[in-house]
């Protein structure tokens, strides 16, 4: 899955969506070390790029959403009651420079911070819908795409968040079927390593979170699971 990343370098993110508006609001943002659930973020649409909720509600909804999924299943998203019409209408992108994953079968388990092996940014697959609460404003929201891990992610997690090539994005926005790009990101182009446990409470929103831990705290941890 992925549950939580960061968007810190949004001006070289928008180097490689020129095409699209950008919204002064969106250029102000301030740097995020520790992006959650529920909050707000920019999401690139065929047209614009928006500010949306983390947490997908379908537009069909009616009364409070009974969940708000953050994450949508690559495999089953065409077939999906929830995914299909947005998988079909409603593509998005998910500006990142990285995410993060936890590694292990029960607590305390150990983060991980992925990226680009360059340091470069990277797009999320996504979908996106409006919804209109009644009683209440419009509001956007989206989901992050997910696929099988590929060799860098497997022995920390069995999934990843599908990641589209810089010059795929008009595909995945725009073309009637881009189903070929739901597929995990070469990993010899990633790379990740372990981070602080500061990282697991989302208030802590920080350029510690994605700092290198010291092989010698991971080994710490590691005898500390035996």
């Amino acid at each position: 899955m992925c549950g939580r990343y960061t968007l810190f370098k949004l001006a070289d993110l928008l180097k490689l969506i020129p095409w699209l508006q950008i919204p002064a609001e969106i250029l102000e943002r301030q740097a995020r070390y520790n992006v959650a659930p529920s909050q707000f973020m920019p999401i690139a649409t065929a047209d614009a790029l928006r500010l949306a909720q983390w947490g997908f509600v379908p537009s069909w909804t009616v009364g409070t959403p009974k969940t708000r999924p953050i994450n949508a299943r690559a495999e089953t998203i065409a077939t999906s009651g929830m995914f299909r019409g947005a998988f079909l209408k409603r593509r998005c992108l998910v500006p990142a420079d990285g995410f993060y994953e936890w590694k292990g079968a029960k607590p305390p388990k150990q983060p991980y911070y992925v990226r680009m092996r360059n340091g470069g940014p990277l797009m999320f697959a996504g979908l996106w819908e409006r919804w209109h609460p009644h009683g209440g404003e419009p509001l956007d929201t989206y989901t992050i795409i997910t696929t099988a891990a590929n060799e860098l992610m497997r022995p920390i997690h069995n999934r990843m968040p599908v990641i589209v090539p810089p010059d795929r994005y008009r595909q995945w926005l725009e073309e009637t079927d881009p189903a070929s790009l739901l597929k995990p990101f070469p990993a010899e182009e990633m790379e990740a390593y372990s981070v602080s446990p500061v990282v697991n409470k989302p208030q802590n929103d920080s350029p510690a979170c994605i700092e290198r831990l010291e092989p010698c705290s991971e080994r710490k941890r590691q005898l500390r699971e035996r």
